[in-house]
């Protein structure tokens, strides 16, 4: 079954959140997210990164209204704890652009060594997915 049309990764029915072997978090946001989506996409995320050194976020905004500003602390510190090594993001507009590197920018000045999580904008998410490959490259060949 195709991950983006399985029930059990809509959150409240509405954004896509799943694990892809070896290392990437997907997500897909439609609309809003309020407090409670975020927090339960946190939860799962938490959950997904439980064991492992080495993780990257792959994250479909084309449809991204906003987050609100729980969701966005919460996220904030969360994430500090998760072994992220880049995020791309796909189909974003300039306002969900301008949200996202705020937030990406919060979270990583909460961790220990900021050049390790870098996000980067990209039209397509065949363009995404090739830099987050690029990132894997980069630390595998370390």
């Amino acid at each position: 079954m195709d991950p983006r049309t399985n029930p059990d990764n809509l959150v409240f029915g509405k954004h896509i959140t799943y694990f892809e072997d070896p290392d990437i978090i997907y997500m897909k946001f439609v609309g809003s997210v309020s407090d409670a989506e975020g927090l339960e996409l946190l939860r799962r995320q938490k959950m997904f990164a439980e064991g492992r050194s080495m993780l990257f976020f792959l994250i479909d905004a084309a449809d991204l209204a906003g987050i609100s500003p729980v969701a966005r602390k919460a996220v904030a510190e969360t994430l500090k704890d998760i072994p992220l090594h880049g995020m791309a993001i796909y189909g974003a507009g300039l306002k969900s652009q301008v949200q996202i590197k705020l937030l990406v920018t919060a979270v990583n000045l909460r961790r220990m060594d900021l050049s390790t999580n870098p996000v980067d904008f990209f039209h397509t998410e065949e363009e995404a997915r090739a830099w987050l490959a690029s990132r894997r490259q980069k630390y595998i060949s370390r």
